[in-house]
């Protein structure tokens, strides 16, 4: 049931993205929406009612049938039953449409569980705490030199709150664990420090409040539930840049908090500096306490993470297939975690063989724009000569024109952003030892922060790159 599960808990964001709906009502329909089998022609759904089944039926069915065809790659039938009906006897060929005892009981174990961690002081469960679940601890985050610091840091938070890091500002390109941080602190504080009161919010939702709160005139009561945290986290903060009355509002909460000696802590995809238009006295604030990167992870970390994620639902890969998925998958760990559910449903639920195939056949799905590395780097030099009306064999020559030789400082540059490939093997591709491979990406550096030009050719050429064919 675990691969199962967890095609619908990734499906499940990808129709609530498109349902013009509260997220009461989504959940009214979508709530205890189990996939009971699933094969290459047939995916069967549960419901607990029939009339919830009429709803999703006639109502969401395209929305479902589209959104298992994102998740597992391809489309099949879907057919949605009510739980009455799953008592009832099923074809021969039909198996699994019943929970047994035991998983009835992992089930409402799993829902007392969130309940439990998810319920704020008031008893009344957080909608928006919904995903953090009691896996999410700094136990099971994976530890690499790229978010060490970041850990360190949030676990002497969590261990601590207010005494040393406040406010605690971790950012971070998207997909390499801040929330999964932000979850973990607030479960160490929740055994560790029952009484705090813990308001967890993504800064979308925040704004979404506030909004509603001015033209409800409710903003006092508005004030009064987050000015009651002992503990404010707020994950995407990015998203209040250019909306004033938010920063407003937002400052005097920070500030309140602040002086009431309470914990924040912020996620963002970038430092305060580069989050613009932003109030400098929120900036100031934002970095007056610690700041803290998450770089995207080393191959060593990417392995690590592929085979203790594909342990954990019992995948097994071998180390070499382990390595070419991490040299695939550079940018973050969500693409990781993805790639590894989708090849558990493959070779659980169809039977597919795991090789270099079945994996390139899934980060496609996954990342459309992930293309192996030598194929990648011949893109970028293909790429670049053409941006600069030069051929692939100058860029590779001893050349030395003005042209030719910015234009191979370039691809270096490129190569040495997107691949993992070292200095020396990039030089062996130009026929260069590493010393003048490590000079023409100082060089590019170096332009990029003074040479607008500079800077928005290689936007336009990574654009290119990522999104051409």
């Amino acid at each position: 049931m675990d691969e199962l599960q967890c095609i619908v808990d990734d499906m499940l964001p990808l129709i609530e993205a498109k349902v013009n709906a509260a997220p009461s009502t989504f959940k009214l329909w979508f709530g205890d929406f189990l996939l009971i089998s699933l094969d290459e022609e047939r995916a069967v759904f549960s419901t607990p009612t029939d009339l919830r089944k009429r709803i999703l039926t006639n109502k969401y069915y395209d929305l479902i049938t589209e959104a298992l065809a994102d998740v597992i790659g391809f489309s099949v039938e879907v057919v949605i039953k009510s739980v009455d009906e799953l008592t009832e006897r099923e074809p021969e060929e039909t198996i699994n449409l019943t929970l047994t005892q035991e998983e009835e009981k992992e089930n409402k174990d799993r829902e007392m569980k969130i309940k439990t961690i998810l319920d704020d002081s008031s008893g009344e469960t957080n909608p928006e705490k919904k995903n953090i679940l009691d896996e999410y601890t700094f136990d099971s985050f994976i530890e690499g030199a790229s978010n060490k610091f970041a850990k360190a840091a949030c676990l002497a938070v969590a261990n601590s709150p207010a005494s040393d890091f406040n406010p605690l500002f971790i950012y971070g390109n998207s997909g390499l664990g801040k929330t999964h941080l932000l979850c973990a602190v607030i479960n160490h504080i929740k055994v560790r420090y029952p009484k705090m009161k813990i308001v967890y919010k993504k800064c979308e939702d925040f704004m979404n409040e506030l909004i509603a709160a001015i033209s409800m005139s409710t903003t006092q009561e508005f004030k009064e539930k987050y000015r009651k945290a002992d503990v404010l986290l707020i994950d995407d903060i990015q998203f209040i840049a250019g909306k004033v009355s938010t920063q407003e509002e937002f400052f005097h909460t920070f500030s309140y908090l602040y002086e009431s000696n309470k914990q924040i802590i912020l996620t963002s995809d970038r430092p305060p500096h580069e989050i613009k238009p932003l109030e400098d006295r929120l900036r100031s604030r934002f970095e007056g306490g610690l700041l803290a990167d998450i770089q995207p992870p080393s191959a060593e970390l990417r392995s690590a993470i592929i085979k203790k994620k594909s342990a954990a639902i019992g995948l097994s890969i071998p180390n070499d297939l382990v390595e070419y998925i991490a040299g695939r998958l550079h940018e973050n760990i969500r693409q990781i975690e993805g790639v590894i559910k989708k090849l558990s449903v493959m070779n659980a639920m169809m039977g597919k063989e795991i090789n270099k195939e079945s994996i390139d056949e899934v980060i496609s799905i996954i990342d459309p724009g992930n293309i192996p590395v030598d194929i990648l780097i011949d893109k970028i030099i293909f790429t670049v000569a053409k941006y600069y009306g030069v051929t692939v064999e100058e860029i590779k020559s001893k050349k030395k024109t003005d042209a030719v030789a910015n234009a191979r400082h370039i691809a270096i540059y490129i190569i040495r952003k997107l691949t993992d490939k070292s200095f020396k093997e990039i030089g062996s591709i130009f026929s260069r030892d590493h010393s003048t491979i490590i000079a023409s990406c100082d060089r590019v550096s170096t332009n990029i922060k003074t040479m607008i030009k500079t800077d928005s050719d290689i936007k336009k050429i990574l654009k290119e790159i990522k999104g051409g064919s």
